[in-house]
């Protein structure tokens, strides 16, 4: 075979894999990495960390809802609460939503505050046609929220990177409907939407973990 076709073919190879990994160099700059949701409520020193991956338009977590917020108030002083995002888009059409309105509340501070008036609201903005125009606005308004940064954020790669990596971690967690709770990182059986029953799983974490 000819010497300098070899040698054209080389140099044509180099600069096709040049570029092939210049190109996963630049992309990998572009993606955004998140550490997913750090909404967190209680105890920050505590040893017990309770964490619930929720759907906001699961009807199973609107019913955890009041128990869990009552759990919160009544352990603050001694668990760490935190709340990621598990929105099962396939049957749900506005969970993604929902949860990109909350995350952009976090964003100025009233996370929480967002969560509850979503959670409380669900059986009026899921039977809308837009949740977000009708009911999500008035409520980041009612919180106290800059509008234009809310609006920015609310379709942000940065939020839409939270809430994939919440998925990506609940999946790894072994989660498959939600809500999915886990104790330290552990997943858990859901005792069901009792608030002495989350108390005793409560209960049992702070006795283990010595606290």
């Amino acid at each position: 075979m000819d010497k300098r076709f070899l040698i054209t073919l080389g140099v044509i190879l180099v600069g096709f894999f040049g570029f092939v990994i210049f190109s996963r160099v630049e992309s990998s700059k572009n993606q955004i990495v998140s550490e997913g949701s750090q909404n967190f409520y209680g105890n920050m020193e505590s040893k017990v960390t309770f964490t619930e991956f929720v759907d906001f338009q699961c009807e199973a977590c609107y019913a955890y809802y009041p128990h869990v917020k009552q759990l919160k108030e009544a352990y603050k002083d001694k668990v760490k609460f935190q709340i990621r995002n598990f929105p099962i888009t396939s049957g749900h059409q506005f969970a993604k939503t929902a949860a990109a309105s909350a995350e952009s509340a976090a964003r100025q501070g009233k996370f929480w505050e967002m969560h509850d008036l979503i959670f409380e609201g669900q059986k009026q903005w899921e039977r809308t046609d837009n949740p977000q125009a009708q009911y999500f606005e008035k409520y980041a308004q009612q919180v106290g929220l800059n509008m234009d940064k809310y609006r920015e954020d609310l379709g942000s790669d940065e939020v839409n990177a939270v809430i994939m990596k919440d998925l990506q971690d609940v999946k790894a967690l072994g989660g498959t409907g939600t809500p999915t709770i886990a104790i330290n990182g552990k997943k858990i059986e859901l005792p069901g939407p009792d608030f002495e029953k989350l108390s005793k799983l409560l209960d049992d974490a702070l006795a283990s973990s010595g606290q």
